[in-house]
């Protein structure tokens, strides 16, 4: 990230590197919602590892919002259930303990005509939801977290 000053809220973004494909979009999608702002892209292996690292971000206080991607197929993982339960509480206790918003996209998903709406699709596209609600969010709070 550049060093220069900006008046525009910064925001970080933690993608799940598992299941790529799809995470991938929902990441370009949020990428392009948030052109012009300044972004930083952390890539993680799978979504059980996403909240410590929203966690280590939020708690810099650097960035307006901090928003959380990944895909879960449900029943191509025997804990799925367990691993989005776990994900889902760990990101709403970081946002409370830290009052930085956390937007909370890890999806979970059943057929890939789902995961292809949901991360491709132009009408229902929840990597540019997660953007737009982090961009809604500042505008409430006072956009925290400039640089």
């Amino acid at each position: 990230m550049a060093s220069t000053r900006s008046s525009q809220p910064r925001f970080a973004l933690v993608a799940s590197e598992y299941n790529r494909e799809y995470t991938d979009a929902l990441l370009q999608s949020a990428q392009a919602t948030l052109a012009g702002h300044p972004m930083t892209v952390v890539r993680v292996p799978g979504a059980y590892e996403i909240p410590l690292q929203v966690q280590r971000l939020a708690r810099t206080k650097k960035y307006a919002g901090v928003i959380a991607l990944g895909v879960i197929w449900q029943g191509r993982t025997e804990h799925a259930r367990e691993i989005l339960r776990a994900v889902t509480d760990a990101l709403m206790r970081i946002s409370l303990e830290t009052d930085v918003p956390v937007l909370h996209h890890v999806l979970a998903v059943k057929t890939e005509a789902e995961a292809r709406a949901r991360c491709f699709g132009a009408k229902l596209n929840r990597g540019r939801e997660a953007a737009e609600a982090a961009l809604a969010l500042t505008r409430i709070s006072g956009a925290k977290g400039k640089v």
